[in-house]
């Protein structure tokens, strides 16, 4: 009797050994088939595979920063408030952009786009010294590959830059013409104060002359290079008083040149009006100064802080591969001194 009850109680002790080895097995093999199903989702979203660093990663990748240069073809408060108008945009996107000025060196500016190449910058903003011999340096940042946001002048090809942001150059030209053809129907003599070299500058003269010679009422006595600058300003109106004493008024394709022409004019006593592009601090100042008796009579605006953000605005767009557009105009308005009270509380718009 006693043998019989051992044996029945080993039968239960081993079928009970038994049954918690069997539930084992089964909760492994459950959590088996749910880890394959985990690594798959992981690969999907781009999580990590769940160890603490992986997951660290995930939750705290950082924004790319990028590194910008930017140069213009000279010194001046235009581009002054071009740069200030891009470093705006940039400094809020926390990034970082190097600033050199071109110098009105065509040679120097190249060895510029050089050195951000050899920086390793993302885009570069390019406002050529010259833009016949702006070739070169676009073709150095096509080979590296490195995005152009060309600013303000063109390049001489602009299908090698990815945008363009410019003031519409020919309608400055024209608004100015237009209000010599208002304040002066009769018509008259004109000069012309270009800068060949600019792109931007051709076309603003070529605005202006197509404006006030359409009817025939005004003639063109000479156009020359006044170099963009004052002192260059002031020694050709100089030699244009005295070759040419009967203008009624001249066109200047920059403020700055247009405020040698303005110390020429007025220190010969002359009255000879003044038609420029910018409205710039040296326009306004001369009109707040003279009021409506004044010479300065009209500057086409521009806006080179506009410029500035929308280039800097284009510039992440390309960068973040998003839709752009390869051009972009800002647009111009008569600055005189009738309206010049609504200018003149700043140097640029």
């Amino acid at each position: 009797m006693k043998k019989t009850l051992a044996v029945v109680l080993a039968a239960m002790m081993a079928a009970s050994l038994t049954a918690c080895g069997g539930s084992a097995a089964k909760d492994t093999t459950a959590a088996a088939a749910k880890a394959p199903a985990a690594e798959s989702t992981a690969e999907k979203t781009g999580e990590g595979a769940g160890t603490d660093e992986t997951e660290k990663a995930a939750g705290t990748e950082e924004k790319k920063q990028y590194k910008f240069g930017f140069t213009e073809m000279s010194a001046g408060s235009f581009f002054d408030a071009c740069y200030s108008g891009v470093e705006e945009v940039v400094k809020a996107n926390g990034d970082e952009i190097v600033h050199v000025e071109g110098k009105a060196d065509s040679a120097y500016q190249l060895g510029v786009i050089e050195d951000f190449i050899s920086q390793g910058c993302d885009l570069v903003f390019y406002n050529p010294s010259d833009a016949a011999a702006s070739a070169a340096a676009v073709k150095a940042l096509n080979d590296a590959g490195i995005p152009i946001v060309n600013f303000d002048s063109a390049v001489s090809d602009l299908s090698k830059v990815n945008c363009f942001v410019v003031s519409d150059s020919y309608s400055c030209g024209q608004i100015a013409g237009e209000e010599l053809i208002k304040n002066h129907p009769e018509g008259g003599k004109v000069a012309v104060l270009d800068f060949p070299a600019s792109a931007a500058a051709a076309d603003r003269a070529k605005g202006f002359v197509d404006t006030v010679t359409a009817d025939g009422l005004f003639e063109v006595v000479a156009q020359m290079d006044a170099g963009a600058k004052p002192e260059k300003g002031l020694t050709v109106m100089q030699d244009l008083l005295q070759a040419h004493s009967d203008l009624t008024a001249v066109f200047c394709i920059n403020d700055e040149c247009a405020q040698g022409a303005y110390s020429a004019i007025t220190t010969a006593g002359d009255k000879i009006e003044i038609y420029s592009v910018n409205a710039g601090p040296e326009a306004k100042a001369a009109m707040t100064k003279d009021g409506v008796d004044g010479i300065w009579k009209c500057t086409a605006a521009q806006s080179p802080i506009g410029i500035g953000q929308k280039s800097a605005e284009v510039a992440y767009k390309i960068l973040n591969g998003e839709f752009y557009e390869s051009e972009i105009k800002i647009p111009s308005f008569a600055v005189t001194p009738e309206n010049i009270d609504q200018y003149n509380k700043s140097d640029w718009q």
